[in-house]
């Protein structure tokens, strides 16, 4: 049977118009990705023709791909989110779906394996900080990497966002950036209220100094890209050759990995890409020990609606960290054991002590 199937190719596009509105484009492909793993697997048989066959083949080749468990969960978990789109979306019958979508599942052993949360590396605040200080600053080039990688930690924006910034997004004065989804790409197109991470002054200095110099020296707007694509041009040999900053947004974040890779390889370090800054963010919050109130803050800058998603998302402690929280429980028992008891307490004590001589006579 041929590679294509135009009933189905039909069906997905009418998938991806209702995703558009709430998914990311890197979700979607994902979605997508998984979807092309059913068909091959089922010979591009029509959805329509959705079957406990169709989906126990399907299994069958998923159980035997190369991949990790969390990898082989997230592409069943989204063949199933397609099949319950077109039972809602009145394309499939539920009588026809019941079956299958019960058995389109992996084992509980399986799911398990593939909810296990995935190690995540990511540098210290102090390690990028010296990472960009070590960057180099005698060209439009070199600063806007240098500050690139400065509002990334600021801001702890996806760079999906921070490429489709504009200079205007930044109010340096309110120590705030804004992240409204009619102008800046935000997951989801959610309305993010974003002001600056305590991450030190000279992170601040490097993004004033950058904006100040794309104002006064290049004759940026705020209309204009924040960070803007490399303009080409050609040497005294007509070969082509970066000669400054453009003022095109990138259409991609692979630029903004490659100048982290490019820095943090230059510093001897291993390679932190712009997502992980996140979790940098959130052990920083640990480290502050902030208090309740101040940690939704934090949680809300990021964008998360709910708390949990900063925390299980991005929160999980090393076993070391995980180690010294515990001991130091122990360690404010025996402090508070340690304490004057106060006359109130004594009194309850004394009373307490009263009460247990009578019951007992």
């Amino acid at each position: 049977m041929s590679e294509v199937n135009p009933k189905n190719e039909r069906l997905k596009l009418a998938w991806i118009e209702e995703l558009e509105v709430q998914k990311a484009t890197s979700t979607i492909d994902q979605k997508l990705a998984a979807l092309a793993g059913y068909e091959a697997a089922t010979h591009w048989a029509d959805f329509e023709r959705f079957g406990r066959e169709h989906v126990l083949i399907y299994l069958e080749v998923t159980r035997t791909l190369k991949v990790t468990s969390r990898t082989k969960a997230a592409k069943v978990r989204h063949v199933r989110d397609f099949f319950k789109w077109m039972v809602m979306d009145e394309r499939l019958k539920p009588k026809q779906a019941r079956r299958p979508l019960m058995a389109l599942r992996l084992t509980d052993k399986e799911q398990r394996a593939g909810q296990a949360q995935k190690a995540v590396r990511f540098a210290t605040a102090e390690q990028i900080i010296a990472t960009m200080e070590a960057m180099p600053k005698s060209n439009a080039i070199e600063r806007r990497n240098r500050a690139l990688m400065a509002f990334t930690l600021l801001s702890g924006a996806r760079d999906g966002a921070i490429i489709s910034m504009t200079v205007g997004h930044v109010r340096l004065a309110e120590r705030e950036v804004i992240q409204h989804p009619d102008t800046t790409n935000t997951k989801a197109s959610k309305h993010i209220l974003t002001w600056f991470y305590p991450v030190g002054e000279e992170i601040e200095n490097e993004i004033a100094d950058y904006i100040g110099f794309l104002k006064d020296k290049l004759g940026f707007t705020d209309a204009d890209p924040l960070f803007s694509a490399t303009q080409n041009g050609q040497d005294e040999n007509d070969r082509f050759t970066p000669v400054g900053l453009s003022k095109r947004h990138w259409t991609t974040a692979e630029p903004m990995r490659k100048i982290f890779r490019t820095a943090f390889a230059t510093n001897g370090m291993r390679y932190y890409n712009p997502h992980s800054f996140r979790n940098t963010l959130t052990a920083l919050a640990y480290q502050l020990k902030l208090d309740p109130m101040a940690m939704k803050a934090w949680s809300q800058n990021m964008g998360h609606e709910h708390l949990d998603t900063t925390y299980n998302s991005y929160g999980k402690l090393s076993p070391n960290a995980q180690r010294e929280a515990m001991l130091g429980l122990r360690d404010k028992d025996s402090a508070d054991d340690d304490k004057p008891v106060s006359q109130r307490q004594f009194r309850e004590l004394v009373d307490m002590m009263h009460q247990r001589k009578y019951e007992g006579s």
